[in-house]
């Protein structure tokens, strides 16, 4: 049987100019319990950035991308054939459902996923990704979205309507469900509580989609750049405050006597965290959403914390639950109550990734959407 070849977008090295080399590559048949998927879309999140510059380690040759939506095109072993021609959002939190953190409910923690992802790998320890000559070509996150096909598990790749737009979907792979679920899932947010969101790119812009969606009031957004003032208060944010024109800390307390209830960092800057702290009120909570590199450290004082019984927690993912999110997100979408088109500042083909890289890198666009090949 002839080998399937594909387009995919490949990291040799981490590089601060252009480092994806579009080029031909091998992608193996799915093993037992996983599945073969024709990628219709994928997005280009900050994380895939880091990889590439080389914030944060990665084996070796790979290929990125992890916000994806596509068919299934075949399955492996112990898979109904019948999921063959399934719309499915991929997720890099499939959950092995052993772990300490999958039996509980918190898969977007699961121990196996953490070690398959660290190592490049899938399940098995080994890679359906190949040069031509054969050298194994490493996975990101059990998903690798930049290229024509991917091989996941097959609980990886979550069923949703075939009406649904390709496009809005693969934003749920990763920032839109960061920032929706930090603000559902992890901090809970409730009727009339305050909130304030700091940084808003994609996934800040989402935050405040989900604290309008629980009725958050007043909800404050505070970025650097003037021009999202518009996007903010499009996304529900009743108040804006420029961070380059004064102290933004004291602006919030201004809007929100006291602090707010909750504050969002959602930048993955130190600093951006130690001002959301200082932001939020007595016996509020500070959700740490961005991620900077793995060493960096933030200030925070202990006594006052203990003081004020204030919490500092972090929110992977949006303590997110993919099957059970993903379809109540999109129905969400599908009544108005959530936007994720908007989102969206622009739909390329794969050739132009890493123009749409630098383009994301400038902070000007929320997402970039790639199309690869036609579909809904």
């Amino acid at each position: 049987m002839a080998k399937l070849t594909m387009m995919a977008a490949v990291c040799d090295a981490p590089s601060d100019d252009d480092a994806l080399g579009l080029r031909q590559v091998v992608v193996d048949d799915p093993h037992e319990m996983e599945v073969r998927v024709k990628l219709l879309t994928t997005s280009i999140c900050r994380s895939d950035i880091h990889y590439l510059r080389g914030v944060w380690v990665h084996p070796k040759p790979a290929i990125f991308g992890h916000e994806a939506c596509g068919i299934i095109e075949s399955v492996g072993p112990g898979v109904s054939k019948s999921r063959i021609g399934e719309k499915v959002i991929l997720t890099f939190t499939p959950s092995c459902g052993q772990c300490k953190f999958c039996v509980t409910g918190r898969s977007v923690l699961c121990e196996e996923v953490a070690r398959a992802a660290a190592a490049g790998t899938m399940w098995d320890n080994t890679t359906r990704f190949f040069e031509m000559d054969g050298k194994p070509i490493h996975h990101l996150s059990l998903v690798s979205s930049f290229c024509d096909y991917t091989v996941v598990p097959h609980n990886g790749a979550i069923t949703v309507d075939p009406a649904t737009s390709a496009e809005e979907a693969c934003l749920l792979g990763c920032g839109a469900m960061a920032g929706i679920g930090a603000a559902i899932n992890t901090a809970q947010i409730r009727p009339g509580d305050s909130v304030a969101v700091f940084g808003c790119g994609g996934v800040g812009l989402s935050v405040v989609q989900g604290a309008k969606l629980c009725n958050a009031l007043p909800i404050v957004a505070v970025d650097l750049r003037r021009e999202k003032e518009s996007e903010a208060r499009r996304f529900g944010a009743t108040h804006f405050v420029n961070a380059c024109e004064g102290d933004p800390v004291a602006k919030v307390r201004e809007i929100i006597k006291g602090g707010a209830d909750f504050t969002f960092e959602a930048t993955g800057q130190v600093e951006t965290a130690e001002l959301a702290y200082k932001a939020t009120c007595r016996a509020g909570t500070t959700v740490l959403i961005g991620q900077p590199t793995e060493n960096a450290m933030a200030g925070f004082p202990p006594y006052w914390i203990a003081q004020d019984e204030n919490k500092v927690i972090g929110s992977s993912y949006g303590s997110t639950r993919p099957m059970i999110d993903f379809p109540k997100v999109l129905r969400l979408v599908k009544h108005g109550l959530l936007n994720l088109e908007s989102l969206i500042s622009e739909v390329w083909p794969l050739s132009r990734i890493n123009e749409a890289i630098a383009l994301v890198e400038t902070g000007k666009v929320n997402r970039i959407v790639l199309r690869l090949a036609d579909g809904n």
